[in-house]
């Protein structure tokens, strides 16, 4: 499972129910509730992005944006 390795940034691009469905699952599978707080979503800062290329730019944004906190 990609929650149980060193990845920096682990992000679930979807809808908030569809986060609700696959936390359920993956709690039923076994992972630690605190292993799931690892994952960013939605994915992505708010930016009102529409189309592929500013949702790429969002998901971007956040990753750049984590590797520079302390």
């Amino acid at each position: 499972m990609i929650v149980e390795t060193p990845a920096a940034y682990i992000g679930l691009m979807g809808s908030t129910q569809r986060w609700k469905v696959v936390r359920n699952q993956l709690i039923d599978s076994g992972i630690n509730t605190k292993e799931l707080e690892r994952i960013a979503t939605p994915i992505g800062i708010e930016i009102a992005a529409e189309s592929p290329e500013e949702i790429a730019v969002s998901i971007l944004a956040e990753v750049i944006a984590g590797d520079n906190l302390p």
